[in-house]
């Protein structure tokens, strides 16, 4: 099932012609120029006293109640709208809910049943190759895998340790083996090694799509034809400008990339009666934007999802660089991300960009407080972040109405919220 690919025309973002490298194919992602390195300044400082400053806020970690508080603090009745209920699990794990449609049954699957998708999720106290290496949690797991309300499907964007995480997979295989597994090329065998049938796993490239719905055998079946009356899911795998490697030797060896789920429904007697989209979800999944924060080079990729998917009802996206080198901060010292090269990680003001770029209405901040070093971390990435989203125009995710902008904000770890599908 995972063989090597072959493409008359190679798409840009593969290193050669039979799908097994790949590299990213944006000026925004190559090395900083002599002029951009020149301007960046010494990197290392000492933290000033962020804890008092009004955007900071330790992060909690919370028992999930996967949306209840929530919706009662928006006033909104699940057995009535339309929703998607998002809920961080720490790091770029987060669970997504698709509740149930009120007016439309499901196509394939037992009528009345939520659809839960898990992203990028890592329970493990370390983010290595083995239980005892690699970057430690400094804020725990807010709950284990058996305590998810569902898994019909699980999302992961590239395989780095702190994204693909072996005793997550083997636990999450354990609970619910039913799951189906999206990949970026080069991701199937790693999986299938592990004991997960080949038949539920799904193996895409940039760009692709693949329409379905979770049958009751829980594995993710396309739809004969056109979509009859019912509900259906799209699947996109959609670039983004990281890397991957799980050793010095693997590099680009395998495909990265965020995802974009779509939910559509057609309700109406007529065989002619079009789909209409009733829930989007996208994931970063790991990306940086431009070389450095000061260049005006920057990604196209996300411009183009804006434009193809035309928004989206809830978005993860990552503020941080996550675990990488925090044992800096857990010293004292603070890594500056204005004065290193950012083309892999993207800066909170960059991520502010990419919510704009995608049209999302509502962004949940990730890749955090999590593999860090110290709690400085959190304040600098939600201070920065918040003070962007202000000069954006976008208002905070809890406590206001979506305006023209979107809303967007940090949750507590097992935080989670929710949103009407399609409400402005």
């Amino acid at each position: 099932m995972f063989t090597k690919s072959t493409s008359k025309d190679r798409p840009p973002h593969w290193s050669n012609g039979t799908g097994t490298a790949f590299k990213n194919p944006w000026p925004s992602a190559k090395p900083p120029t002599w002029s951009e390195a020149f301007d960046l300044s010494f990197p290392f400082s000492l933290y000033p006293t962020l804890q008092k400053h009004s955007h900071a806020r330790p992060i909690e970690v919370v028992k999930p109640d996967w949306g209840v508080a929530s919706l009662e603090a928006q006033g909104i009745d699940k057995g009535a709208k339309d929703c998607v209920i998002g809920t961080w699990l720490g790091h770029a794990g987060a669970l997504v809910e698709f509740t149930p449609l009120i007016s439309s049954p499901s196509l394939m699957g037992e009528n009345g049943k939520s659809v839960y998708l898990l992203f990028d999720p890592i329970f493990s106290e370390r983010a290595g190759p083995t239980a005892y290496t690699g970057p430690s949690r400094f804020k725990k797991s807010p709950c284990r895998i058996s305590d998810l309300p569902g898994c019909d499907a699980v999302f992961i964007s590239h395989n780095h340790y702190d994204h693909l995480d072996l005793a997550t997979v083997v636990a999450i295989l354990k609970d619910f083996p039913r799951a189906t597994w999206f990949v970026p090329l080069g991701n199937g065998k790693w999986l299938a090694n592990t004991g997960i049938d080949a038949k539920r796993i799904q193996e895409m490239d940039w760009w692709e799509a693949k329409d379905g719905s979770f049958a009751e055998d829980g594995i993710f079946k396309s739809l004969p034809g056109d979509m009859q009356k019912g509900t259906a899911f799209k699947i996109s795998c959609t670039p983004a400008q990281h890397n991957s490697g799980r050793s010095g030797l693997d590099g680009g060896a395998t495909l990265w990339s965020g995802w974009a789920i779509e939910r559509f429904t057609t309700s109406s007697e007529e065989d002619s009666a079009q789909p209409v989209r009733k829930g989007a979800v996208y994931h970063a999944g790991d990306t940086g934007y431009r070389r450095t924060t000061k260049s005006s080079v920057i990604c196209p990729a996300f411009q183009e999802i804006g434009k193809r998917f035309n928004g989206f009802d809830l978005s993860f996206i990552p503020i941080w660089r996550g675990g990488s080198l925090g044992f800096i901060s857990y010293m004292g010292l603070r890594l500056s991300h204005h004065d290193i090269p950012s083309a892999l990680h993207c800066s909170p003001t960059d991520a502010v960009e990419i919510h704009r770029d995608v049209k999302s209405r509502n962004t949940i901040g990730v890749h955090f407080g999590t593999f860090i070093g110290s709690e400085n971390e959190s304040y600098d990435a939600m201070i920065e972040f918040c003070e962007a989203s202000d000069q954006a125009g976008i208002v905070r995710l809890v406590g206001d109405e979506v305006g023209k902008n979107g809303r967007a904000g940090t949750l507590d770890l097992g935080g989670s919220f929710a949103v009407v599908v399609g409400e402005e």
